[in-house]
């Protein structure tokens, strides 16, 4: 290939990756959301990972036998992929009963990152 002919090509080649990149949604979801306040007296009560490649959304139950104070939602790998939208669908914090709803950002229907859910539950 004659070298005029390669670095158009190049250059070509940049324009339309900055052009697919800047069309791309940004996710400025944070990588951790907590609901409660964190206190080493409470006792971790439940630990799930939901898995990157995973549904969107879905939702995480837990009964406990004592109340509830803290939950810690995580995305393992933020990176580029940002965080995951966390609510409480059901239940509430400081009772024994909670679900926690978790959405992929955008119109994504796969996770793109694993997501680590911890709670925390009165002695």
């Amino acid at each position: 290939m004659h070298s005029s002919k390669l670095t158009a090509t190049v250059c070509l080649l940049a324009l339309v990756l900055c052009c697919v990149d800047a069309n791309l949604p940004t996710n400025t979801n944070p990588a951790v959301v907590e609901f409660g306040t964190a206190d080493p007296a409470l006792l971790q009560c439940f630990d799930k990972t939901i898995y990157e490649f995973n549904k969107s959304p879905s939702a995480v139950s837990f009964i406990s036998p004592t109340n509830i104070n803290y939950v810690k939602v995580e995305t393992l790998k933020p990176g580029l992929n940002g965080g995951v939208a966390a609510e409480i669908t059901s239940g509430a914090i400081k009772k024994p009963n909670i679900v926690i709803t978790l959405t992929e950002p955008g119109r994504r229907t796969l996770f793109r990152s694993n997501i680590r859910i911890t709670m925390f539950c009165a002695k």
